[in-house]
């Protein structure tokens, strides 16, 4: 996601990736993609899908809106405490407030990644859905006037999304999510260091291959934001400057060229797929962290690639 909390007046585009769960195992017919469009007039999402491996193609014609995720409500949650803690996320001021209202998001929902898109392309992502009720929703909806649409509360692009049992063929059995590395040439993990939050990567990132993406973190959600960097002198330190204070540093890269995944729960993984042009790219978190509210790569959690 673009901003997890205080992002002030920056203007945020998305971009394209691809989240997939994929299993090991004899091949298997997989079914046809399911389309979701969001835009400055309108919001479509399918209303049901099979449970297993679920893609979803994600367009935006808009720049206000394009970082769409998945989320499953826990036991006994409404969907108005969802939008409203997500909303408190990014509108709370106080630090106190806004690590209050990160927590009851996480007592909320499970966040189960998505896809950022940007305006002219599309996305995709694959998420592995077991059978219950989810809501596939835009992110920029929540993030305020300078970021997204700024819809009145209650009116965010919010759907229902109900996946039932598969056939009995098991072509849409879900995949076992230990065997998503065989789809990747890297691994992005998000862990938690003496040093403090940081990213390992383990491989090598490569233009036409996906990436797959760990939150190994303890209580506390996390991004992976993936930035084109044009200019060679910039440093993974001037990158952490930047996040420790957004408003008043000049952004080291085009915050417009947006790659990436949204938040993913703790112990939750995605694999994606991102329109890469050959160059160096920062991998980044707008996430706050749940200790002191503050940007979790104004803390280290910054990694600058080269993508061959």
């Amino acid at each position: 996601m673009s901003k997890w909390t205080r992002r002030g007046l920056l203007t945020a585009g998305a971009a394209t990736g691809v989240v997939a769960l994929i299993g090991a195992g004899p091949p298997q017919r997989r079914p046809e993609p399911l389309d979701i469009v969001t835009g400055e007039d309108g919001f479509s999402a399918p209303a049901t899908a099979a449970a297993g491996a679920v893609t979803f193609r994600v367009r935006t014609t808009s720049t206000r809106t394009g970082i769409v995720g998945i989320a499953r409500l826990r036991p006994g949650v409404g969907e108005a405490a969802f939008r409203r803690h997500l909303r408190d996320v990014f509108e709370k001021e106080d630090p106190e407030d806004v690590i209050r209202a990160s927590g009851d998001l996480m007592a909320d929902a499970e966040l189960l990644g998505g896809a950022m898109a940007v305006r002219g392309s599309r996305s995709s992502f694959t998420a592995a859905l077991r059978p219950g009720r989810y809501l596939v929703l835009e992110y920029k909806d929540f993030e305020g006037p300078y970021i997204g649409r700024d819809p009145l509360p209650g009116q965010e692009y919010v759907r229902p999304l109900l996946v039932h049992a598969g056939d009995d063929t098991g072509a849409r059995r879900p995949s076992p999510l230990a065997a998503v590395a065989s789809a990747a040439t890297a691994t992005v993990t998000a862990v938690d260091t003496a040093r403090g939050p940081r990213f390992v990567l383990e491989g090598r990132i490569r233009r036409d291959r996906p990436v797959r993406c760990v939150n190994a973190m303890r209580g506390q959600v996390d991004e992976l934001a993936v930035y084109p960097l044009t200019n060679d002198s910039v440093t993974e330190a001037d990158i952490q400057r930047y996040f420790r204070s957004p408003r008043d540093t000049p952004e080291p890269f085009d915050l417009a060229a947006q790659l990436g995944t949204p938040p993913l729960s703790p112990g939750r993984s995605a694999v994606i797929r991102m329109p890469l042009a050959p160059g160096r790219y920062a991998l980044t978190s707008w996430v706050t962290s749940m200790k002191d509210a503050q940007h979790l790569s104004a803390h280290g959690q910054v990694l600058i690639v080269t993508v061959p």
